[in-house]
């Protein structure tokens, strides 16, 4: 994966502007070495514990050129039937905001954006996303404010006093309306309320789900209410490529929205140092180096001892 991100970041510095790649993945539990699940970290009860891993697993993936991790994932879960909640901390709220913390911390590094061991954090998924009824990723959240702002916001704001610069919208409806598509939630409370200047990403092909979802009349649509709800940017879907150009040329979106969320994105790039360097993650010689080593082997058992939790029959 090495070669085609230096391929590729190649071709984009050959582009009239030059402005560098940006690439990312879910690291969530590790990458080249598996550590145990999120669910499974904190039932060690040790924030340490899930530092040192989010330390690890930034050193491998930035050494075969990953600038960003969509993780920590920071839902409240309390459905047994949502296959995700292996990515969460459970289902206390406290010990959700307090694990939060050091996984952003171990991503990020002590040393700065820019250094090349270090990634990006993104905690996700804004908001309630746990609460989906039937543990279904898509579905609707019916809660009030206040079980929001108890419940399922002290975690992102841990992770925002921890200094994780992105932030994931949530496939799921809230109040009705999904939240990829809903200005109250992330323009009016995430970013006027709670002060956050971060970027804000889709999850994976959620703006085209407006369609599904029945609020957008099509993919045009669909792009609009993204981009002015707050979304920066569209991960995979293609919609913003293909219809914001004519969105704002008609002026249904603002130019001076996309002036915003462009800056956003560049600000983002310089802070991971990409228009010093943009190669600064892409080393195959300490991608050899890094990868399993004896430390992080050792790490990962560790990790698994103190994560297990034995049951009682009673």
């Amino acid at each position: 994966m090495g070669a085609v991100r230096l391929h590729v970041n190649n071709a984009a510095l050959q582009s009239r502007l030059r402005i560098p790649m940006l690439f990312a993945a879910d690291v969530v539990h590790g990458d080249t070495t598996v550590f145990p699940v999120p669910l499974g970290e904190a039932a060690s009860f040790e924030q340490e514990l899930a530092r040192r891993m989010a330390r690890a697993a930034a050193r491998e993936a930035s050494a075969v050129g990953l600038d960003w991790t969509f993780a920590p994932m920071v839902d409240i879960a309390r459905d047994a039937r949502r296959w995700r909640g292996v990515e969460a901390a459970g289902e206390d709220v406290q010990l959700a905001r307090l694990f939060s913390q050091p996984r952003v911390h171990g991503f990020q590094g002590g040393a700065g954006l820019a250094h090349p061991e270090a990634m990006a954090a993104c905690h996700e998924h804004f908001a309630a996303h746990g609460a989906a009824e039937g543990g279904l990723d898509y579905n609707r959240v019916d809660v009030s404010e206040r079980t929001l702002r108890e419940v399922y916001f002290p975690r992102f704001q841990a992770a925002f006093a921890a200094g994780a610069v992105t932030t994931m919208a949530a496939f799921n409806e809230l109040s009705g309306i999904p939240a990829t598509a809903n200005a109250w939630l992330l323009d009016g409370l995430l970013r006027q309320e709670l002060g956050y200047p971060g970027l804000v990403v889709s999850d994976f092909k959620a703006d085209q789900e407006l369609i599904a979802h029945g609020v957008a009349a099509d993919e045009r649509d669909a792009a609009r209410l993204a981009f002015l709800a707050g979304v920066d940017i569209s991960m995979e879907s293609g919609l913003y490529l293909r219809h914001l150009p004519a969105l704002v040329a008609a002026g249904e979106v603002p130019m001076a929205g996309l002036d915003a969320a462009v800056r956003r994105m560049l600000a983002f790039k310089a802070a991971l140092g990409l228009f010093d360097d943009p190669f600064r993650r892409i080393r195959p010689a300490r991608a050899q180096s890094s990868q399993r080593s004896r430390e992080t082997l050792a790490l990962a058992r560790e990790a698994a001892c103190k994560s297990v939790v034995l049951l009682r029959k009673l």
